[in-house]
């Protein structure tokens, strides 16, 4: 049988309690980023990175010669870090 108690406390205590866990959890991941095998970076080509954002390769091609978003070119070939593609749609969303 479980023994279950009602603990009595202000709203302004509970916000406290609250902002010390979050404040805590925010200061640890900054100490420690999780990084390894709980992220992983993709490497897209232009193919892949246009069908992602929904334009053509012609338009991410010039997108990249305008440094709206950054690429590595490879000879004849480009390469887009997906954080790199996601941080240029979190730019235009933001604009």
């Amino acid at each position: 049988m479980e023994n279950n108690q009602i603990i009595g406390i202000s709203i302004d205590e509970l916000q406290r309690i609250m902002k010390g866990v979050v404040r805590g959890e925010i200061e640890s991941l900054l100490q420690t980023p999780v990084t390894g095998s709980g992220f992983s970076e993709e490497l897209w080509d232009r193919k892949q990175a246009a069908n992602f954002l929904g334009i053509s390769e012609q338009t991410l091609v010039k997108l990249v010669l305008e440094e709206r978003i950054i690429a590595q070119k490879s000879g004849r070939k480009y390469h887009f870090l997906k954080s790199s593609v996601m941080n240029f749609l979190k730019g235009k969303l933001n604009n």
